[in-house]
């Protein structure tokens, strides 16, 4: 007998022992009065035992089948679902018609040994709240991890976008954790959703740079920014870096359910390659998520902004490169020549810079200020001009109409003398000899 049933036995014997009414025993044991009175005329014909349950020691008899359990431990000691959990197993024990809760499903595994309790640390932290509203905070995050579990050759990433408010989710494959992959799936938000409020992400070099990041701080030098965040720069949204995982903690704790989910998903649908997987992703599993995991913000409101008006994302999220116009309006990029045609040249173009952007569809766009061009590759440099070789006229001796200087003039009378029989005293110079003195014309020019 239970300490409760030896309490309402107690109680029970002095209603019928007159010490107590029967309204009175039924306040005290928080009965009905007619329940009460049936209690004592229980005990009144069976004696204390009667207080005991009568299923005691037998089976309940809302228990499930044996072969139900049967079934459901053989699929759980299967190769394929070996290291399913509780939950999950019990979502394909229920896709084969076995309907058998989680609870009831982890008590049998643990009673076969097939589930083992996971141990959790004791350390204190503090829950951040959800944002309020969808599309206020969207994070992102990449996992690597064998995806396939050996089944294909190609090594690819997760990358995924959660709300923060609803847990609404966007991921695709890549094959690496390159800016480029992380701009694509933002363009492709954007594209669905609209502009979000914020996007919170780790330190990786696509968010921050982290070269001469110090030294920089110590000159109070402007902090460089990477092509993501000066593109969300543009769109008004807000960047917040997250300094440990812990700050990041619900796009952890996804990647956390889509290592064991997803993986199993895959497994079982016998995906081997990228392109099945991100199918499998967009028409199976993210729609299971979306009515599965995802939760009613506390505002019904959609926080999301529209686009502004005109606004290219391949422009904004492409990969820029700048080339010097020359002045026979041509560029050089990567040992290739490009001619700007005259249609679409300007007079301003020699010596500015024309953009080169490498879009994330794979084009390439040729931009000068506001204006695309549409420039031609040449085979080769282009040819340079060559200049007419022309004689110099002759230099102009000083006098009247170009003639030479007379006889008198002071170039002749005053030589200057180089060298070391060089003077300027008037001795020296009277002992010069004058064209009129009787020397000649190369003595005075000597």
């Amino acid at each position: 007998m239970s300490q409760r049933e030896r309490d309402r036995m107690v109680v029970v014997q002095q209603v019928v022992g007159g010490e107590l009414k029967v309204n009175e025993g039924a306040r005290r044991l928080g009965l009905s009065t007619r329940h009460m009175r049936r209690v004592v005329r229980r005990h009144e014909r069976g004696g204390d035992e009667s207080l005991i349950h009568g299923l005691r020691g037998r089976p309940s008899n809302r228990r499930l089948d044996g072969e139900l359990r049967a079934a459901a431990l053989a699929k759980a000691r299967e190769e394929l679902y070996g290291d399913f959990g509780p939950t999950l197993l019990s979502e394909h024990l229920a896709r084969d018609g076995h309907v058998v809760q989680p609870a009831t499903l982890r008590r049998w595994m643990i009673a076969e040994g097939l589930w083992t309790v996971k141990a959790r640390g004791a350390r204190h932290r503090r829950r951040r709240e959800r944002r309020a509203a969808v599309g206020e905070m969207v994070l992102i995050d990449t996992s690597l991890h064998d995806w396939l579990e050996g089944r294909g050759e190609e090594e690819m990433v997760l990358i995924a976008l959660i709300d923060d408010a609803s847990s609404r989710l966007l991921c695709r494959f890549f094959p690496r954790d390159t800016g480029a992959a992380n701009r694509k799936l933002l363009v492709e938000y954007l594209e669905r959703y609209g502009r979000m409020g914020a996007v919170y992400a780790d330190r990786a070099g696509h968010f921050r740079v982290n070269f001469r990041r110090r030294e920089r701080q110590e000159k109070d030098e402007q902090e460089a920014l990477t092509l993501i965040r000066r593109a969300l720069g543009a769109l008004d949204i807000e960047l917040i870096i997250a300094l440990s995982p812990q700050a990041k903690g619900r796009v952890e704790r996804l990647f956390g359910t889509l290592q064991d989910r997803l993986i199993k998903e895959m497994r079982v649908a016998g995906i081997c390659s990228m392109a099945e997987a991100n199918r499998f992703l967009e028409e199976t599993f993210i729609p299971f998520w979306q009515g599965r995991f995802t939760v009613e913000p506390a505002e019904p409101v959609d926080a999301h902004r529209p686009l502004p008006e005109g606004a290219d994302l391949m422009r904004i999220f492409a990969e820029n490169d700048q080339r010097v116009i020359g002045s026979d309006f041509s560029f050089r990029y990567k040992n290739r020549f490009y001619q700007i045609e005259e249609a679409e040249a300007h007079p301003k173009m020699p010596k500015s810079r024309v953009t080169l952007e490498h879009r994330l569809d794979g084009t390439l766009r040729f931009r000068w200020q506001d204006r695309y061009l549409l420039p031609t590759s040449l085979p080769g440099p282009p040819a340079k001009l060559k200049r007419s070789k022309t004689k110099a006229a002759p230099r102009k001796l000083s006098g009247a109409a170009g003639k030479p200087p007379p006889a008198d003039h002071p170039w002749r009378r005053f030589p200057i003398r180089v060298g070391r029989g060089r003077s300027t005293s008037p001795a020296s110079r009277a002992t010069l000899p004058s064209p009129g003195a009787g020397g000649t014309e190369e003595q005075a020019k000597s």
